[in-house]
């Protein structure tokens, strides 16, 4: 005796234009169930009334379709309003002929998007049984993978408004002590304290950024400004000048010849995506880094490459998962501020050799 259960039944349409079809379908399935749900048949008895079914029922898992029913080839008709004017790819096919002469079985399954082909003729119930929980049971997988895709979706939208309001309650706190690092700069002070400073200022400026990109709110970095394009590169090497010291790693930058001293181009922007970029590499423990700046007249477009000299250090096969995965979210974010500047930014598969990634931002020459 099967169990009782209160879950929702497995639905299957039976399409085929013979009566007694539909009876002997009825007599197979009749108390069967596949993991603990019970079969529900639905009949019709042409392509039309499996249409009106099909557009209103969205919850059937199967269709057991005959070949000829109101024309030869009703059936395979139906099989391309299924996968192509509704675009349901999800429910699953299963074709019954009497006629294979018809819909010769190679050829169906090459040209129609069905799961199996049943002849009538040497069709038994064990057969169609074990060719029904084949198609259910994919079907589930299917299900199953969307449902967990929805999840992840969820999640990930839940974790993108939990970091923006992280960003915005700590931003102001990392501007103030920001302020004041830099005011103490200016005081005359030894130079073991001066470096002290300067490592604080430096960490505040990184903070800041990470924080900029969490808020995914760059309204306030588009302004454009006539900038010395040196100094701008001067400012973001010394923000990782104390890391590079403390680990023993060189930071350098190589600007084109031809590139004009002053541009015009949002520059506390770039100033950002520039620290954003050398944070990128660092979460794949590069290090030996060259920023490198070249400016081209004929797009009006400044590229930065960013380019390691030395491969990143070995991890275990777990870090590396964690790694990548925080490298993807952390390259998502840089790319955004690399957008909201007008520019467009190439991930390090699309880079040559020992580029992690180049951008390129609309900039304009401004004659000295």
């Amino acid at each position: 005796m099967r169990p009782t259960t209160n879950k929702t039944p497995w639905r299957i349409l039976v399409v085929d234009d013979e009566e007694g079809i539909h009876g002997i379908t009825r007599m197979i399935f009749r108390g069967y169930q596949f993991e603990n749900r019970s079969i529900e048949l639905i009949s019709a008895l042409n392509g039309q009334e499996a249409r009106e079914i099909l557009n209103t029922s969205s919850d059937i898992a199967l269709i057991l379709l005959d070949v000829v029913m109101e024309s030869d080839d009703e059936g395979l008709r139906l099989v391309d309003y299924v996968r192509n004017t509704l675009g349901n790819h999800d429910i699953r096919i299963i074709l019954r002929t009497g006629h294979p002469g018809f819909a010769p079985e190679t050829e169906v399954i090459v040209d129609y998007d069905i799961n199996d082909y049943l002849s009538k003729a040497e069709l038994s119930a064990s057969r169609l049984l074990t060719s029904v929980v084949v198609a259910l049971r994919s079907f589930r997988d299917i299900e199953t993978a969307r449902k967990n895709e929805t999840t992840d979706n969820v999640t990930r939208s839940l974790d993108t408004q939990i970091m923006q309001r992280l960003g915005d309650s700590l931003l102001p706190l990392t501007e103030d002590t920001l302020l004041q690092s830099q005011r103490l700069e200016h005081l005359d002070l030894t130079p073991m304290a001066q470096d002290l400073i300067s490592a604080l200022n430096a960490n505040q400026h990184r903070l800041q950024s990470t924080l900029l990109l969490l808020r995914n709110d760059f309204s306030l970095l588009t302004k454009l400004q006539v900038t010395d394009i040196k100094q701008l590169l001067d400012q973001l090497i010394q923000v990782f000048i104390p890391q590079a010291r403390r680990q023993g790693w060189l930071l350098d930058y190589r600007l084109q010849a031809e590139t004009p001293s002053r541009l015009r181009l949002p520059a506390q922007g770039v100033l950002q995506l520039w620290i954003a970029l050398m944070e990128y590499a660092q979460t794949n423990n590069q290090t030996d880094i060259v920023v490198k700046l070249e400016y081209s007249a004929e797009t009006s477009q400044l590229e930065t490459c960013i380019k390691t000299l030395t491969p990143g250090t070995a991890a275990t096969q777990a870090e590396l998962e964690d790694s990548q995965q925080w490298r993807q979210y952390r390259f998502g974010l840089v790319e955004s501020l690399c957008l909201s500047l007008g520019g467009t930014l190439q991930p390090e598969e699309h880079c040559a050799p020992g580029e992690l990634a180049v951008c390129h931002i609309p900039a304009d020459a401004v004659d000295n």
